[in-house]
């Protein structure tokens, strides 16, 4: 399951119009731009149609959002227009056949699978069609772009990453006295995504964290969850995660780690959760490799790739940090350019000649970034 390509657009004819336009994507890429070419908006543009199709996100004033998405080997096209938090057009097309369409009224028709028939149906403005007709018989289709929008996941890797969130020991007990503990995936919540995962996948899921961290510079012999109170000073019993580094021999507790090595360990335990339970195609890391030396950030980013080639997973990173563009190989950028209100994206699979003309000039991949290479095609946009 890949997402190919994604146009969104907002406030069309007014002052505040932002668009970007056939952003398109590999299984690998790495998002690179100036500061406010769009990088980190184009993130949260993926993850809110994601969250538009399992259900999650809905007020939205003017935009419009067209994707193509691969499922199990057919191309899913699908639109979604919003107007005044309505939708005013809604449709879906799989390997150029229809499959659903609406108005904006709400009034629509969709196909009906097991009697290959299409039926009309209606429903308020401001609902969506994608997310209220999924029916496993009728229309599988919906059920199959729920999945991937399932699988979507957004890390914001220089944000707190729940280094400051715990959980009561009372509120623990509760949580581990469910006969169907579910696998956590909330990036702000590490130690309930950890002590999920731990308890599902075990022994084993400790081991792949160690070895990635280790491979990372973080030499570990131990990771776990436990009252904090047996570590540090702190007021209430709580549960939170901690290290035991190689040459240290004791506890360190989750807010005791220097922020690196934290953001380091949050990303390799979001990343084992999602290679274990095996439910998640797409992972978005933003801002990679911020606050991180440029050895630990390079070797996050080769991880980060690793990780997707052996888990079949899609990867979209971002990152305006010249160490990690000089790291990363041409064959996986995508270079973000913004001429006024339009954001344009360049790949190896648009611009084959630019990337290939670079490789011959003997220059750093930074200054591919900085160069003017596509300014002709931004200023003809």
């Amino acid at each position: 399951m890949s997402l190919v390509k994604l146009t969104y657009s907002e406030y069309t004819n007014e002052p505040r119009y932002w668009e970007i336009s056939d952003a398109s994507f590999s299984k690998i890429n790495l998002i690179v731009g100036k500061n406010s070419s769009g990088k980190s908006r184009l993130m949260s543009v993926i993850n809110s149609f994601a969250r538009i199709l399992r259900g999650q996100q809905m007020a939205f004033e003017s935009c419009r959002f067209i994707a193509i998405i691969i499922l199990n080997n057919r191309e899913f096209r699908y639109e979604i227009d919003f107007k005044a938090g309505s939708v005013t057009k809604e449709t879906l097309n799989i390997d150029g056949i229809e499959k659903l369409t609406r108005d904006e009224n709400g009034a629509g028709k969709i196909h009906y699978e097991k009697e290959n028939i299409f039926l009309d149906f209606k429903l308020p403005s401001n609902a969506i069609a994608a997310v209220n007709r999924k029916d496993e018989i009728q229309h599988p289709f919906l059920i199959e772009l729920h999945q991937w929008a399932s699988s979507v996941v957004l890390y914001l890797f220089g944000s707190d990453f729940g280094r400051s969130h715990v959980m009561e020991l009372t509120d623990a007990q509760a949580f581990f006295n469910n006969q169907n503990l579910p696998t956590f995936d909330d990036p702000n919540d590490l130690v309930k995504v950890y002590t999920s995962a731990y308890t599902r996948f075990g022994e084993a899921f400790d081991k792949s964290i160690i070895t990635d961290m280790n491979r990372l510079g973080y030499s570990l012999a131990e990771v776990g969850a436990d009252n904090l109170q047996t570590m540090m000073n702190f007021p209430i019993a709580a549960l939170g995660i901690f290290v035991v580094e190689s040459d240290l021999g004791f506890k360190n507790a989750q807010m005791q780690l220097s922020q690196g090595m934290f953001r380091a360990l949050a990303l390799v335990i979001h990343l084992n959760v999602c290679a274990f339970s095996r439910n998640k195609q797409l992972i978005i890391v933003d801002d990679i490799g911020e606050g991180l030396d440029y050895e630990r950030a390079t070797a996050v980013i080769n991880l980060l790739i690793r990780k997707a080639k052996e888990n079949d997973m899609q990867l979209i990173m971002t990152s305006n940090d010249r160490f990690v563009m000089n790291e990363v190989p041409l064959e996986y950028w995508s270079v973000l350019k913004r001429k006024g209100k339009i954001v344009k994206m360049f790949t190896p699979l648009n611009s084959k000649k630019q990337f290939e003309e670079f490789k011959y000039l003997g220059l750093n991949n930074f200054d591919f970034f900085a160069s003017d290479f596509f300014e002709t095609e931004v200023s003809n946009a």
